[in-house]
């Protein structure tokens, strides 16, 4: 029934999108209107990793591990990656660090496949190579290549992996002596710290080996802060203790560095020539990201099921249902595939070991993240010193406006302000306690507040790129100006494409002068084409408020889903902009044939039910008239019962019996059962029929007899199984007491 009212519902206004087919629109607002699709935020990373002596080989190759989850793992199209292995410079000529990925952007398979191999040219240092731990010169490396012009406002991290234990005692560089040269050495390590700091360079170190968590914690605290939003943790060290813990801890620091959701890992065990599947899950905010997968033997085969089933074809490049799919590191200890756009829900990462390939330990895990772009606004637009602002934020995906909490669940929507004659207020934590989408919250202009105001609207937290805007406006001018009220039907239902929606605008005008107030439909959704009309509202001087009527119509073409934007009113006279709030709906198709004339359909099902009624009926009365069921057949010889008589109790159209004739008429006897000469008797309009052995008709005199010889006769007599009891006459009474025996007419044969 709900989908019947649905339906119902979308009738009417199916019918005037018909009729607006028709008619001829004006331009649909211009593809500069429509807002670009939020974007992951490009970042620039430096990976220093630790190759000195005092790491064991097996610290080493868990080094490399998480070399591949970082480089591999980084989300956003536009970000540089680049790696370095550092030691210590022992002899004249040698470098404390070497470079092992150039600077290098991840934004296309190659790129990645080449991070994916140099990663492979980590190696623990000998002694002729300088196997010392030089943290100051791996750090300055560091900072060097992030001072590099380009990417200034990119966010800047460093990815520090080592044992923490700085020991320069062989580097000449440093001093003559090993206490000396060590001393030394952590002096200028506090230096290179302020730079890092100076310059918004975060640093998160990762320990291997017998790594000193104090010594790590020292270079997280002192670079700079880094916070994916207000619950976020802050730099901090995190210490790989054993190899079972490596892809967890690893998942764990870039997922609070990078701000990316990183799964669970999946770990497995490959046969020799066999198959094993992994089940990693990919977020529903995701908008990028990658699925990782640790084969260990480039020989092993990789196939990707989406949540459907439906297995990745890289062979088209794929686009299917709007996702894109890049794969690298085939030849390689692990691959990864990128996914624009994924589906999201369980996957499944099938790996297949061909014969002759030892068993591997593989696992597989997922790095994502959602771009997400704030939609604010506030009301009054322009507030006066001291009063509330009430302050409001949707949140547009990759595709749509994200209106399920589930999928915001750990995100911080925030609102501030700052402006002339007050210090900037701290951020307010918006919430949504009606769960349709909506972030709400409440600001107070400070009573000192003179000019500008510029509100500022924030999303971050933990698996999306954050947005950050501003929206400027100015104290109120007092009473003279023109006030507005912005209402728009429809909240919370369904548009049908083609349709309109009507609202209306409150305006006090107090200028003492008409004013033209102009709508802009902009920020609209990837595909939503939306209009208002008219566009321009002539609003006369008044000494009261106004309400002047428009609507909102959303083209036929309009993408199928959640439309959303935004309606600015903008005073043409001074370009102050008097209301922008931000709408979302959701736009259905026009309904079908089927649909638009549901009441014709009901009228002709109700139709052929009657039809159908009435013949099944009309059947089952002839069938009742034919039945047999009631019928008696009788043996008299000479006028006088024998004794002898079958009856039908059997549902059916014809009766049968059997005569059997002795040597004598007295010996002949009617059976129901088998045997004898075999007749039949059916029920007809005149009265019953019956038929002989050989199958033809015998007439039945007055009574049903039928003499067969020496006296001996067959009487049929016909009593319906069932009789209606009568109804009593409308109008009549009737009386309680002995009742009448009912009337029946004279068989002189029935006994």
């Amino acid at each position: 029934m709900r989908e019947l009212r649905s339906a119902t519902g979308r009738w009417i206004a199916g019918a005037a999108a018909l009729l607006a087919s028709a008619m001829p629109l004006t331009a649909m607002p211009p593809a500069s209107a429509q807002d670009a699709p939020p974007a992951l935020k490009p970042v620039q990373i430096v990976l220093l990793v630790d190759q000195s002596g005092s790491l064991e080989e097996q610290d080493v190759a868990a080094e490399r591990d998480a070399a591949r989850v970082i480089v591999q793992g980084e989300p956003a199209r536009d970000s540089t990656v680049s790696v370095f292995g550092f030691g210590s410079a022992n002899e004249p000529g040698r470098s404390a660090v070497d470079p092992i990925c150039a600077p290098t952007r991840t934004d296309s398979p190659q790129n990645r496949q080449s991070l994916a191999e140099c990663v492979g040219g980590i190696h623990r240092r000998t002694p002729a190579e300088g196997n010392g731990t030089d943290h100051v010169e791996a750090l300055r490396q560091a900072l060097s290549t992030l001072s590099a012009p380009g990417g200034e406002d990119q966010p800047k991290i460093v990815y520090l992996l080592t044992d923490g234990v700085l020991d320069v005692s062989d580097s000449p560089g440093y001093g003559t002596t090993a206490d000396e040269r060590n001393a030394e050495a952590r002096f200028r390590l506090r230096g290179v710290l302020d730079l890092l700091k100076q310059a918004g360079v975060s640093v998160w170190p990762l320990g291997f080996g017998q790594a000193d968590p104090a010594q790590l914690d020292q270079f997280a605290t002192g670079a700079a802060g880094h916070s994916c939003g207000l619950r976020t943790e802050k730099p901090h060290a995190t210490v790989i203790k054993e190899s079972a813990d490596l892809w967890g801890a690893i998942g764990r620091a870039s997922s609070a560095a990078r701000c990316t959701s990183v799964g669970e890992p999946v770990p497995g065990q490959l046969p020799s020539g066999g198959t094993v599947d992994l089940q990693v899950e990919v977020p529903a905010i995701a908008s990028e990201g990658t699925i990782l997968v640790f084969k260990r033997d480039w020989r092993i085969r990789v196939d990707y099921l989406d949540p459907n089933g439906a297995k990745v074809e890289l062979a088209a490049t794929g686009d299917p249902g709007g996702s894109y799919f890049e794969l690298s590191g085939q030849d390689a200890e692990a691959e990864a595939l990128r996914i624009r756009n994924p589906v999201p829900g369980r996957w499944t990462v099938r790996l297949t070991s061909p014969p002759g390939v030892p068993p591997q330990e593989v696992g597989a895990t997922t790095v994502f993240q959602g771009a997400v772009r704030a939609m604010p606004y506030f009301t009054p637009q322009n507030p006066a010193p001291g009063s509330t602002v009430e302050f409001f934020m949707q949140v547009r995906g990759a595709r749509t406006a994200i209106k399920d909490p589930a999928q915001l669940t750990g995100l911080a929507l925030t609102a501030g302000l700052s402006g002339e004659g007050f210090a900037p207020l701290p951020p307010v934590e918006l919430s949504d306690e009606d769960g349709d989408g909506e972030y709400r919250g409440r600001i107070v202009v400070p009573a000192t507040a003179t000019g500008r105001l510029d509100f500022a609207a924030g999303i971050t937290g933990v698996g999306v790129s954050g947005d950050h805007q501003i929206m400027p406006t100015r104290v109120s001018s007092g009473s003279g100006g023109v006030r507005t009220v912005l209402n728009l039907d429809g909240a919370g239902g369904e548009v049908v494409a083609g349709t309109s929606l009507n609202g209306s605008v409150d305006v006090n005008n107090a200028t003492g002068q008409p004013r033209t107030l102009r709508f802009e439909v902009t920020d609209l959704s990837q595909g939503a084409l939306v209009r208002a009309s008219p566009e321009k509202l002539v609003v006369p001087p008044a000494a009261g408020s106004q309400r002047l009527g428009f609507t909102l119509t959303f083209d036929p073409a309009t993408a199928l889903g959640s439309n959303q934007g935004r309606i600015r009113l903008v005073d043409e006279a001074t370009g102050e902009v008097l209301r922008e709030p931000v709408f979302e709906r959701e736009v259905v198709a026009p309904p079908t044939l089927v649909e638009t004339l549901w009441w014709l359909w009901i009228l002709l099902f109700a139709a052929v039910v009657a039809a159908v009624g009435t013949v099944l009926l009309r059947r089952r009365r002839r069938n009742a008239e034919r039945d047999v069921r009631g019928i008696r057949v009788e043996l008299r010889r000479h006028g006088q019962p024998t004794g002898n008589s079958v009856k039908a109790h059997q549902h059916g159209a014809e009766f049968r019996f059997g005569v059997h004739r002795g040597e004598s008429a007295a010996d002949t006897r009617i059976t129901g059962g088998s045997g004898g000469d075999r007749y039949r008797v059916r029920r007809a309009a005149g009265g019953p029929v019956l038929t002989g052995p050989a199958g033809q008709p015998l007439g039945l005199s007055p009574g049903g007899s039928l003499e067969l010889a020496d006296g001996v006769e067959l009487v049929v007599h016909d009593r319906p199984a069932r009789r209606r009891k009568a109804k009593p006459s409308r109008g009549k009474t009737v009386h309680s007491g002995t009742p009448a025996r009912p009337k029946r007419s004279y068989d002189p044969y029935d006994l």
